[in-house]
């Protein structure tokens, strides 16, 4: 085991390749970190540089990269040996003109996104394994730290609300008082999508689809009348029809000041 990776056996030559799925290491460059070597995925044995050991192989550094699922880019060095590359190339490129030069139509390139696109254009509709692999690492660690981040803003809000604990929270907002998942959502500062996956971790089971509570009713309706209400420019939707019902606005008139229907005016204009 080296770099938290399992080293697969040594195959025989370049003609001998295993399937990717045979290999756990396969879109992994592999180190030897304590010291400070690359793994050969061939034969295994490490070195600060691949790329002139390769040919040992029969293989170019770019066929390398190709077999074993590795970024085209990927460097086949050692981090000391990358260091020490960056801090000359660095140094190279501070205390010369004529190297700056060079670099400045490329560097216009890459700022107007001209680079990027054309690396996009040249690059094969293959996508190297490690190159899949990291980008699913990263989204699961977004995902992952979305979740905590939504997940202590719960806990937060519920105690805010005065209840011990988050599962308490669930159960009393969703199942007691029967709120709706967007209601329930927005009491504990989270997206519905957030409040699906609470209720499912502390086995709180959803209301089936279709099946209307009280509560979840009453929150639409008022969530219309207040739609309604800022359509017309007011806060009190109600107040205002028996206003304008009272200066001799018909019930007609009223429904197509507010897009609603005339059953629905009378309704309000009840209340």
């Amino acid at each position: 085991m080296i770099a938290g990776h399992p080293v697969q056996a040594r195959e025989s030559g370049a003609g001998a390749v295993l399937p990717p799925a045979e290999r756990p290491d396969f879109g992994v460059l592999v180190r030897d970190e304590g010291a400070d070597r690359v793994v050969c995925h061939v034969c295994g044995r490490g070195f600060r540089a691949l790329g002139s050991h390769l040919r040992a192989h029969g293989l170019s550094a770019a066929e390398y990269r190709t077999r074993y699922g590795l970024r085209r880019r990927r460097s086949l060095s050692s981090r000391e040996l990358n260091r020490s590359r960056s801090t000359r190339q660095t140094a190279a490129y501070r205390t010369s003109a004529e190297m700056r030069e060079n670099f400045a139509a490329g560097q216009a390139m890459a700022r107007s996104g001209e680079l990027a696109r054309a690396a996009v254009r040249q690059t094969s509709r293959s996508v190297p394994e490690e190159l899949t692999r990291a980008r699913a690492e990263q989204l699961l660690a977004g995902r992952r730290t979305r979740s905590a981040q939504a997940g202590a803003r719960a806990r937060e809000a519920a105690a805010r609300l005065g209840f011990a604990t988050l599962p308490d929270a669930l159960a009393e907002l969703y199942t007691g008082r029967q709120l709706s998942i967007e209601q329930a959502a927005r009491q504990l500062g989270i997206g519905r999508v957030t409040l699906r996956d609470l209720l499912a971790d502390h086995g709180i089971p959803l209301r089936p689809t279709g099946v209307n509570s009280p509560a979840g009713r009453r929150a639409r309706v008022t969530i219309n009348d207040e739609r309604t209400a800022r359509l017309v420019g007011t806060t009190d939707i109600a107040g205002w029809l028996r206003e304008r019902r009272s200066a001799g606005a018909t019930l007609r008139e009223l429904a197509e000041q507010t897009g609603r229907s005339i059953p629905w005016i009378v309704d309000r204009l009840g209340k």
